[in-house]
């Protein structure tokens, strides 16, 4: 098992602005990570100024290539952007020049991933309220529409499709969000039944629904796993810090259930969250943290 981080264990600034992607690989290199996720995120809105967005994205991707190669960096996951609310009514309505838009950046992702290395993109499922609430059938049939389209192009290029888990972030809100259970997540995955779609389990969101024991569900995932996101919270606030710091997820009960699984996939850190308030200068230091505490959960893989 490799310990790979998401480019945005460094966000944007405590001072304030974006920190660029090829910045961002430079500090995860600097901390000791050799694998990286490539978080896209930023690209979903047409004028936030992230490299996907401009018009010569496709050099910006060879540019990224090249670095990664200089400094022995590969990729194996990345993140499109999410949350389009592509088939809710509980939303502001979605302009038709924004829906086209977030096509246009998942579709440069997954083209982007694949010229990369990467083998897992992952992405957020949608949650239905078009023709109904709640309704297991049009929940599925609304992500098999939104799935279908971008396991077929990943298929093409040579990567794949992971489906991630969900939760309710908001505690206000009654309705959840579809693939908050795993059930959810293994009917997406199950029904489209193609090598190039799996499952990316966030272990913070799982801590969000599954205050109990996580590994439970997690074991009935099995097979499916394909990539992780790795983060702690406190059960309650999608935090992501870094295990063993604000909240209680059981690592060294997961780490062994990896092992049994068959999860040969890499251990991802999507802990944004636990580097957003620190200062400039110290984040070098935090990020050395990061990559230990990352490294002592590897080792209880291995050990396992």
């Amino acid at each position: 098992m490799n310990l790979a981080t998401s480019t945005c264990l460094f966000p944007s600034r405590r001072q304030g602005g974006r920190t660029p992607m090829l910045e961002s690989i430079d500090l995860c290199h600097a901390a000791g990570f050799r694998v990286i996720d490539l978080n896209f995120c930023g690209a979903g809105l047409r004028k936030s100024g992230h490299e996907l967005c401009q018009d010569n994205w496709e050099e910006w991707v060879d540019e990224v290539g090249n670095h990664a190669a200089k400094l022995g960096v590969t990729f194996s996951q990345s993140h499109t952007p999410f949350d389009s609310n592509l088939y809710r009514v509980d939303v502001a309505p979605l302009s038709d020049e924004y829906r086209e838009w977030y096509r246009e950046s998942v579709r440069r992702t997954i083209i982007a991933s694949a010229r990369l290395g990467v083998k897992w993109v992952t992405n957020h499922a949608q949650t239905a309220t078009e023709y109904a609430e709640m309704n297991m059938e049009e929940n599925l049939r609304a992500n098999l529409d939104f799935f279908g389209w971008q396991v077929e192009l990943a298929a093409k290029h040579g990567t794949g499709i992971a489906v991630e888990n969900m939760a309710e972030f908001n505690p206000v809100k009654t309705k959840r969000r579809f693939t908050a259970v795993v059930e959810e997540q293994i009917a997406i995955v199950d029904a489209i039944n193609d090598p190039a779609c799996g499952a990316c389990w966030d272990f913070g969101h799982a801590e969000m629904v599954y205050h109990r024991d996580q590994t439970v569900p997690l074991r009935k995932l099995g097979h499916r796993l394909k990539a992780t996101h790795v983060q702690e919270n406190d059960k309650f606030h999608d935090d992501h810090f870094i295990p063993f710091v604000r909240g209680t997820t059981p690592w060294e009960k997961i780490m062994p259930l990896l092992k049994e699984i068959g999860y040969t996939g890499d251990f991802t850190y999507e802990c944004h969250g636990f580097m957003s308030g620190v200062p400039d200068e110290l984040r070098p230091a935090a990020g050395r943290f990061a990559y230990e505490v990352g490294m002592y959960c590897v080792g209880l893989y291995e050990k396992a």
